[in-house]
């Protein structure tokens, strides 16, 4: 497969889109793209499981694992910062490592109040995700530095992948998923993550791990899940209080090859799902729209889709400004960011 160099002459042009948002329309769709660092200059072999954040000024900030290879026991998490005035990204920096131990499944969110970023995370304390241990720790300048690492789980097998959400009570869910026994729940929150309490678990034949969700105009909750029998289907599931109980997991037309997918609603109320449009290959990566809340989604635009590359677990993101941002595995040699609009998801091809 050819590989790409990132330059900072891609992400330069980002400037003509994000000072000025209010210049683009749907009548010109627009859509940049990039590696957020040199293919084999970053430190490590190889990298995957991206999570992004925008700052309180707008800026994008990344962060995924990288090591020798996944589960290698110098796998640590990075992270790197986009300015959204340049469009350039920072030289990668760690912001978790375990001496002997490899780090896994980064999941970056901002606080209500932009003032805390938080890094949920898993640690490998033997040799499989099944030996995973779930943690989180707080930064108070915006990823620079870090408190001490909190035990969010004692028992190992869970895992984080999404980001999580708050809800129109400001309850906070924080998507989760049994590694051992391959069944989804959620993590809630009242009081603003001091305290968790547990939803009711989902499960389906051959396993659903890794749920993403979003809150409906009506407040009620829309998940979707990675399969985990090769059925080549995601599955999907909703709530009507808030995440406790969850209806009997289904499937739809949305295809999925055993990997993770994300979604996010958009400013208009549409949702955007970033997905791997194939029952067995990580490659396309692909948005999709939906204008009616995820009943349907006749929408589709691939993101990525070169030929023998694998484009994997997804983040995504939606701005105030109506910008969908995304980052992804790319053939896990880098992780690619892009940002787009509606305009350009939807716009005939």
């Amino acid at each position: 497969m050819k590989k790409i160099a990132a330059t900072t002459g891609v992400f330069a042009l980002l400037l003509c889109v994000f000072a000025s948002v209010n210049a683009h329309s749907e009548s010109k769709p627009f859509y940049r793209d990039g590696l957020i660092f040199p293919i084999g200059n970053a430190g490590f072999k190889s990298c995957h499981g991206s999570t992004l954040i925008e700052l309180s000024n707008g800026d994008i900030l990344a962060a995924w694992y990288g090591g020798d290879y996944e589960r290698a026991h110098n796998v640590k998490i990075y992270a790197a910062r986009m300015n959204i005035v340049t469009g350039e990204w920072t030289k990668p920096w760690i912001i978790q490592e375990t001496p002997g131990l490899s780090e896994g499944n980064p999941v970056l969110w901002l606080s209500p109040d932009k003032k805390t970023v938080w890094l949920f995370f898993v640690t490998i304390m033997k040799e499989t995700w099944n030996d995973a241990r779930m943690f989180y720790k707080k930064s108070t300048d915006e990823g620079k530095t870090w408190g001490e690492h909190v035990t969010l789980i004692e028992k190992l097998g869970w895992m984080t992948r999404n980001k999580p959400l708050v809800l129109k009570n400001g309850d906070i869910l924080l998507p989760i998923y049994n590694e051992t026994m391959f069944y989804s729940q959620f993590f809630i929150s009242k009081d603003g993550g001091t305290n968790w309490d547990w939803s009711g678990p989902l499960r389906a034949p051959g396993g659903i791990i890794q749920p993403s969700v979003v809150q409906l105009s009506d407040g009620s909750l829309l998940t979707v899940m990675r399969t985990g029998s090769g059925n080549g289907l995601a599955w999907w599931s909703r709530s009507a209080n808030d995440g406790k109980k969850w209806t009997k997991p289904y499937t739809t037309d949305i295809k999925n090859p055993m990997s993770a997918a994300d979604m996010v609603t958009l400013p208009n109320g549409h949702i955007a799902l970033v997905y791997n449009d194939s029952a067995k290959e990580r490659n396309p990566l692909t948005v999709a729209i939906s204008t009616d809340e995820g009943k349907t989604w006749p929408v589709k635009r691939d993101i990525e889709n070169a030929p023998n590359g694998s484009f994997g677990y997804p983040a995504v993101i939606a701005t105030s400004d109506g910008v969908i941002h995304v980052t992804y595995s790319y053939s896990r040699d880098s992780i690619k960011y892009a940002a787009f609009d509606e305009a350009w998801a939807t716009e005939k091809q």
